[in-house]
């Protein structure tokens, strides 16, 4: 099938979490508000990134100095990865996801990490979860210059594995995974160890869907 790596979500799709991201939005939104932000425009129901993007454009209109937006940046910065490092002990491999990561790559293919989380969070989550090892390339949101959902940075992604577009694939559990893959005109697969369902992926128009990463090396190679 021209396979020759997979880049994969980490939160939902290779490993269980406990991050409170509720609680870490309600944080940012306390920033975000302090900087001018009106609160009804925010909300925990909403992405950290919906929630950044309305923020620029609020900052946009009010002539917001670049100064005082990345100091406001840098706080919320601060509280998203205080919350990912609280959860690091509640951290756990998704059940069979080990022994599929061995299969993939005794197949040869190489693999990436590509994630919201940052990069301390990301590391010693996979340690924790015994897959460190079996990463090539760990790829956050804060060692990329556009991080997911932005297309660049599964361009990036593929680059730093050394492979073409055409010759990865991206495996999440939440619709700004499909997005960004669909941006980066990269194959896609869905699994359900996240919130979505099949019929929600369906709806969203994502075709391939797989119950688990563990089930993965055998859909791509029946």
């Amino acid at each position: 099938m021209g396979v020759k790596g997979v880049v994969f979500d980490l939160d939902g799709t290779l490993i269980r979490s406990s991050v409170d991201f509720k609680a870490m939005k309600r944080r940012m939104i306390d920033i975000l508000a302090r900087y001018g932000v009106p609160r009804e425009l925010l909300g925990t129901d909403k992405t950290t990134v919906e929630n950044l993007r309305r923020a620029e454009r609020i900052w946009d209109e009010m002539g917001v100095d670049q100064e005082v937006r990345r100091k406001a940046l840098k706080e919320v910065e601060e509280v998203m990865n205080e919350a990912e490092l609280e959860a690091l002990p509640t951290v756990e491999a998704i059940e069979g996801v080990r022994e599929a990561l061995e299969k993939l790559r005794g197949k040869g293919l190489k693999l990436a990490v590509l994630t919201r989380g940052h990069q301390t969070y990301a590391v010693e989550a996979l340690r924790r979860a015994g897959l460190l090892e079996l990463i090539d390339v760990i790829l956050t949101r804060d060692t990329v210059r556009k991080p997911k959902p932005d297309p660049e940075a599964l361009l990036e992604a593929a680059k730093r594995l050394g492979l073409g577009i055409d010759e990865i694939i991206f495996v999440g559990d939440h619709p700004m995974d499909s997005a960004c893959a669909e941006g980066a005109s990269v194959r896609f697969i869905a699994v359900l160890t996240g919130w979505m369902g099949e019929d929600e992926w369906r709806a969203v128009g994502v075709s391939e869907v797989v119950e688990s990463v563990s089930t993965l090396p055998e859909y791509l190679d029946p």
